[in-house]
């Protein structure tokens, strides 16, 4: 394996949990904080970030990059250079401090308060199951419960502990940490306050190129929302919003599968994600609708789907927060058009 070895000095950060934390584990249960949940979100979000900027970012599912001295810039995408590929080790190390977890558990069943009729005529309410514990958030009297510790350790000086600890700002601003974050788990906040992350954003500035790759997960085709629900902050009620987004898309089977994914046939995942109700009632609502896609038999187009969200979320709910670039449903009342821009918007304030 190769990269320069060079060791620096640990950054160790605290996180609190808002909603219910998965990280995976052994045979899909969560029998501790796996180090690997939370590396793989920080990856996919680098991804995003990068490509959003034009950098190189190769798709990870086709193993595209690999170490070769021989290629330009070694065979290494600027996503691979620091996370790692094969033949390259990743170029720091995550440890998660406190792997307990807590004897809280959510409850095994959850059903949205929905009916619909299958195709035996019968009426059916939508369910979820969850039979596993998991790292839940903080309940009165027990201030460590729901805390836990990442050290970040930089493991050649090509990369620095602050720029992942910027990363993990941002996760924990707009959207989730782990596994699951389509089932609500994984919204954090930063224990001691808020990380700079200036040098995440000049890091990345740095990599901004002209490499598009429309079909990809990018910060210019993502949003990120924030609402309040009018009928009260439950766990059943974001089950409720799941289900109504994909009832939006009923008439076209093909198209409500490949936004809010399915797990038959050719397993597809949800490009919409929501969390359970934190804080004062607040759910996160964030995405990525691709500008183009293969989905066979369909007619669409993405403003088209996202102003469908957009206006549900607008409608059914208090939308108090929409992010989203070059966009005039941005509640910022600015259309941002250059990435760069825009990625500093996004880092310089908070979803909440």
């Amino acid at each position: 394996m190769k990269g320069e070895r060079q060791m620096t000095e640990p950054l160790t950060i605290k996180l609190k949990t808002l909603t219910p934390l998965w990280t995976g584990g052994v045979k899909g249960t969560c029998d501790r904080l796996h180090e690997t949940g939370i590396i793989g979100s920080l990856r996919w979000w680098y991804e995003a970030l990068v490509r959003g900027l034009g950098g190189s970012a190769c798709d990870p599912s086709r193993h595209e990059c690999s170490y070769d001295p021989k290629k330009p810039h070694d065979g290494l995408c600027d996503v691979c250079r620091v996370f790692g590929a094969t033949g390259w080790r990743r170029q720091f190390r995550l440890e998660v401090l406190d792997h307990a977890l807590s004897n809280a558990s959510i409850e095994h069943t959850i059903r949205a308060d929905r009916t619909y009729t299958d195709n035996k005529g019968r009426t059916r309410a939508p369910t979820w199951y969850f039979r596993d514990p998991n790292r839940s958030q903080r309940v009165p009297n027990t201030p460590k419960h729901g805390e836990l510790s990442l050290k970040i350790q930089a493991l050649s000086s090509s990369v620095s502990p602050e720029v992942i600890a910027g990363l993990i700002q941002f996760i924990a601003d707009w959207v989730a940490v782990g596994a699951r974050t389509q089932m609500g788990f994984g919204v954090v906040e930063l224990a001691n306050g808020r990380i700079d992350t200036e040098p995440l954003h000049d890091w990345l500035s740095a990599l901004a190129g002209t490499e598009t790759n429309p079909k990809l997960p990018s910060l210019q085709n993502a949003f990120f929302a924030r609402i309040a629900s009018k009928n009260g902050a439950t766990e059943q009620e974001t089950f409720n919003l799941k289900y109504d987004l994909r009832r939006l898309f009923a008439e076209d089977r093909n198209l409500r599968h490949f936004v809010m994914g399915t797990v038959r046939g050719k397993r597809l995942a949800a490009k919409i994600k929501m969390s359970r109700p934190y804080g004062n009632g607040l759910i996160r609502v964030w995405g990525w609708i691709p500008r183009e896609a293969d989905v066979y038999g369909s007619d669409w187009e993405r403003n088209t789907v996202v102003e469908l969200l957009h206006q549900h979320l607008k409608t059914r709910c208090t939308l108090q927060v929409w992010r989203e670039f070059n966009s005039p449903r941005d509640t910022t009342g600015q259309e941002y058009d250059d990435p760069t821009e825009f990625l500093k918007s996004l880092l310089v304030s908070e979803s909440s």
